[in-house]
């Protein structure tokens, strides 16, 4: 299926290569009714809605971002459009990547959507490992820009990808391995290289990975670790209970990588519980019968009425 989209390319304020290449970001266009289209005219304002895709994805590779981008526009009241991150470390490239890299860019994302498009509020929605990205946005330097501030943050899909990777005993088997060998090639100094294929598990070997991103995934404690069931309270504390700007969580019913038998409702009370009065959305949800990527019709609208509530909430409250 093919649909218009709007590329808008600009300069990163940092970049390996000299003179810096630009970078792009993908806007979804929705053709508008005619009240609708006159209503937006006379507002003359644009909010932004950043859809951010987990490992392996890239722009374009998750269906709801375009169901969410013609619900949004067919509201009266919202004037929110839906962007797509286009990051360094989309598609295969993940395992090249890091958080930190990712909120850089995400970073320049965002003061470009302020200062170069003229946008007013800023919400990055996060799907699978997109939503370590908005959590560790949240923690870092970037709030504190004016230009770079976000107004809020969808989690959809938040899943362990540490708990993800070891399911199954042979699986485990496997991980805890490749961890040993990442684990002694971070300690020598060799984290940014690449794992060789046959040390990592066989759902693995399709993507270089390096030992310091693996380990982030895979090890304890990692820095891509915020979502497993076994974090302590002081680390959920620093997760949670630093936000500082609205969040809502959104995981699926019958998602596919999070391990039998899991409470997920009983685990995002637990998130909530850490947050400060105002902070967690009461929208917040099980997206019904919806796989990782939300797949299902009924999921993606029931997922697109949730988020268009939530920015009406954020609007509601003049932050």
């Amino acid at each position: 299926m093919s649909y218009p989209v709007q590329v808008h390319s600009y300069l990163p304020s940092s970049s390996e290569h000299q003179p810096p290449r630009p970078v792009q970001t993908y806007e979804h266009l929705v053709p508008l009714s005619q009240k609708k289209e006159k209503e937006t005219k006379e507002k003359k304002e644009k909010n932004a809605l950043v859809f951010i895709g987990g490992l392996g994805d890239g722009p374009h590779t998750i269906p709801y971002a375009r169901h969410l981008a013609t619900h949004l526009a067919n509201i009266p009241s919202s004037n929110y459009t839906v962007f797509e991150a286009r990051l360094s470390s989309a598609f295969t490239a993940f395992g090249y990547g890091s958080l930190a890299q990712d909120v850089r860019e995400l970073a320049d994302l965002v003061r470009f959507l302020r200062s170069g498009l003229g946008v007013r509020r800023v919400v990055l929605l996060g799907h699978s490992t997109g939503c370590q990205d908005c959590l560790a946005y949240a923690a870092s330097a970037a709030t504190t820009e004016k230009e770079e501030k976000v107004d809020g943050y969808v989690l959809q899909g938040p899943v362990s990808d540490r708990e993800a990777i070891g399911m199954g005993e042979e699986e485990e088997g496997e991980v805890q391995r490749a961890l040993r060998v990442g684990e002694g090639m971070v300690g020598m100094g060799k984290g940014g290289e690449v794992m060789a294929t046959e040390v990592l598990p066989k759902g693995w070997r399709g993507s270089p990975v390096t030992a310091g991103r693996w380990c982030s995934l895979a090890g304890v404690g990692g820095d891509d670790d915020y979502f497993s069931s076994d974090l302590p309270d002081e680390k959920l504390k620093a997760i949670w209970g630093t936000l500082k700007q609205p969040v809502l969580i959104l995981p699926s019913e019958k998602d596919e990588w999070v391990p039998a038998g899991f409470d997920v409702m009983g685990l995002v009370e637990r998130w909530k519980s850490f947050c400060k009065p105002g902070i967690a959305s009461e929208l917040s949800g099980l997206i019904p019968d919806a796989n990782h990527r939300v797949d299902n019709d009924a999921g993606q609208q029931w997922l697109a009425d949730r988020v268009a509530r939530f920015l009406a909430e954020i609007e509601g409250s003049g932050c």
